[in-house]
């Protein structure tokens, strides 16, 4: 049910957004959401068709874009996305370090109408 909360508030945003550049319509916006966001695309796109009626997105396509966890193993420089729990590089079995831990919900971009 958070998805309802965030996306009356990224619409906001867009709202926002879309008056400061003249825009009268919102085509398309471009999310990015981490695989470890929590978020369910189903529930986002649910509460987009649901808020948007009236809005300058009203009709608008929301796009989901997913991203992965992804972690950097020093020993070997290799980059790789873990599994599960599994933090080990699959090259050299060292642990890696996180670089992108999948958590991200953004606006990448906006297409409208002006």
């Amino acid at each position: 049910m958070h998805e309802l909360s965030v996306m009356a508030y990224m619409l906001e945003r867009v709202e926002g957004h879309a008056e400061r550049l003249g825009a009268t319509k919102v085509i398309a916006i471009n999310l990015v959401v981490g695989e470890r966001s929590s978020f369910v695309d189903d529930s986002l796109l649910f509460y987009f068709e649901m808020l948007t009626p009236g809005t300058r997105a009203e009709g608008a396509l929301l796009n989901l874009r997913r991203t992965l966890m992804r972690c950097h193993c020093p020993p070997c420089d290799t980059d790789f996305h873990p599994t599960g729990a599994d933090f080990r590089c699959p090259r050299c079995d060292t642990v890696g370090q996180v670089t992108d831990d999948g958590t991200e919900l953004l606006i990448e971009s906006l297409e409208v109408v002006t």
